[in-house]
């Protein structure tokens, strides 16, 4: 079995909906990881979408089939059929921050890397010796509740939490900014998750004949958002490295969920 390691960028906010809402306050709310509560896409969301592409924008059934397997429609037993390939949630690999010194930072945590190194070991641990080297020094490093720390960018201030930047002696290369984006920032991990919890909230009308029927109130994750996946196969079809964007997730009539798709490894 090969793997592929790709990176998501939302280009537009995102909802890819978890069917849950917040004990009444947030009606819609984003899928999360189980463990660390980060915002994440579930292989079957993921799936989906790039299901819908090959169909919809490629138009090629036959290809769709190949790699997805039947439809999920498909009442047929003996048209039934497996995918040849298999899709991993996409987990969380940095979330936009504005700053005063910079748009925004892209903002990562000790967890995440950890999460990113297990998946370059999976595809191929030699080729990204040193990259999962650079991982672990950056691991090695104690970044302090509230203080992550940056190559660039000292004394930095995170907009609307008060958190200020640490300068690092280590310079994060340019093959790690672009799996998380520039400029970097590594913070804490209780920092981050507390920070990652308070997703942007809009505000939706739902209307009926033209009239406000309800107001409803949804989760986002803002645009800039980046998750990566393992994706595996005997042999991985190339057709996936020319996708440039695809849409995934609610509401698409109204600009969420533009996405664009980069393979890292």
């Amino acid at each position: 079995m090969n793997f592929a390691f790709y990176k998501i960028t939302t280009k537009s906010n995102t909802h890819v909906g978890s069917g849950q809402n917040n004990y009444g306050i947030v009606d819609n709310i984003v899928q999360k990881d189980y463990l660390t509560e980060f915002p994440c896409i579930n292989s079957t969301s993921l799936k989906g979408a790039l299901r819908e592409y090959v169909e919809e924008i490629i138009k090629d059934d036959n290809l769709a089939t190949t790699i997805f397997g039947s439809k999920p429609t498909e009442k047929d037993n003996s048209k039934l059929s497996q995918g040849s390939h298999y899709f991993h949630q996409a987990f969380l690999l940095s979330f936009p921050m504005r700053s005063n010194t910079t748009q925004f930072f892209n903002a990562t945590c000790p967890l995440i890397l950890q999460d990113v190194k297990l998946a370059l070991e999976t595809c191929n641990k030699e080729t990204n010796k040193d990259l999962i080297y650079e991982i672990d020094e950056l691991l090695k490093i104690t970044i302090e509740p509230n203080n992550p720390i940056s190559d660039t960018k000292p004394d930095a201030i995170i907009e609307k939490h008060g958190i200020k930047t640490n300068k690092t002696e280590i310079s994060f290369s340019a093959n790690l900014k672009s799996i998380f984006g520039n400029p970097l920032i590594i913070m804490h991990n209780d920092t981050f998750q507390e920070i990652v919890k308070k997703l942007p909230i809009i505000t939706r009308n739902q209307l009926e004949n033209g009239q406000s029927a309800n107001l409803f109130y949804e989760e986002v994750v803002p645009r800039e958002t980046r998750f990566g996946f393992l994706l595996a196969a005997n042999s991985i079809n190339d057709r996936f490295d020319a996708i440039k964007s695809f849409q995934i997730g609610a509401n698409a009539t109204v600009g969420y969920g533009y996405c664009s798709l980069n393979k890292i490894v």
